[in-house]
């Protein structure tokens, strides 16, 4: 059976990762937070300290579907430099030269597909992934058809309050699937996560051999092995880490991301 993920790279750290009995570690950081050498350095020790894929936010001047923590990693990206397209080129450019994990770019349809960034970062071989939070399926669908050829996955959004045949829908022709943990903006502090393993379930049904990530709510090392228990193959943490950026934790944050892999390594049963 043919494997659903295009991109090699991802395909590699999800194997390896199982075969260390382990599951996905994917962590998010805003692209030039708060400049672009600063973040370069993070991203480097947080890979050491076990992230297993870079999710990079691409900055944005309306990041609509982000709480207060992210927003404000937005502003300071633009204020550091990050405020023109060949900038955040150049960053990424630096980015893959120095990493060899996977690096997913997250960002809005307006700057990145709207922009025609998407091409441009394809083109280069910048990254393995997109993820587009506020494109519809169909706008997904369209997309992965024209990267397909470059082995560049686009991740899936799929969440609880969907029926089951959106689910499927979904499912049908993706690779990779990134399950919201709850409705609502990004680092809610009062957002509860859902039933996931029940979700989980439904995916892998229509997606047995896709790569089912979970997110959202994830800001403890527990939230993090409650989503790996419920059957995930990863987990992706952004708020948590992003808060620590804000106030130049770097301790505190490598320590969170160290105990967040621990998670993914004693509870992973896949």
């Amino acid at each position: 059976m043919s494997h659903p993920i295009l991109n090699p790279r991802n395909l590699e750290a999800w194997q390896a990762a199982k075969e260390r009995g382990e599951a996905l570690l994917i962590g998010y950081l805003i692209a030039g937070d708060p400049n672009a050498e600063e973040a370069l350095d993070v991203m480097q020790e947080i890979v050491e300290a076990g992230i297993d894929i870079i999710e990079l936010g691409i900055p944005s001047r309306e990041p609509k579907l982000d709480g207060p923590i992210i927003q404000r990693g937005h502003g300071r990206a633009f204020a550091g430099g990050m405020d023109t397209e060949e900038a955040l080129l150049a960053h990424c450019r630096q980015i893959r030269e120095r990493l060899s994990v996977p690096i997913w770019a997250m960002g809005y349809k307006a700057d990145v597909v709207g922009s025609g960034l998407y091409l441009k970062l394809v083109a280069e071989g910048l990254i393995d992934a997109l993820v587009l939070p506020d494109c519809s399926l169909e706008d997904m669908v369209q997309v992965q058809q024209e990267v397909a050829g470059a082995e560049v996955d686009v991740v899936r959004f799929a969440n609880g309050g969907m029926d089951d045949e959106t689910l499927v829908r979904v499912c049908d022709g993706a690779g990779i699937i990134y399950a919201m943990s709850y409705a609502g903006t990004t680092g809610d502090p009062m957002a509860n996560v859902t039933d996931l393993s029940g979700l989980c379930a439904k995916l892998r049904a229509s997606l047995p051999d896709g790569m089912l990530v979970s997110g959202f709510g994830l800001r403890t090392p527990e939230k993090v092995g409650q989503a790996i228990t419920s059957g995930f193959d990863g987990a992706v943490v952004g708020s948590a880490l992003v808060a620590r950026r804000e106030n130049d934790e770097k301790d505190s944050l490598y320590r969170l991301v160290a105990e967040m892999k621990m998670e993914t390594m004693t509870t992973h049963e896949g």
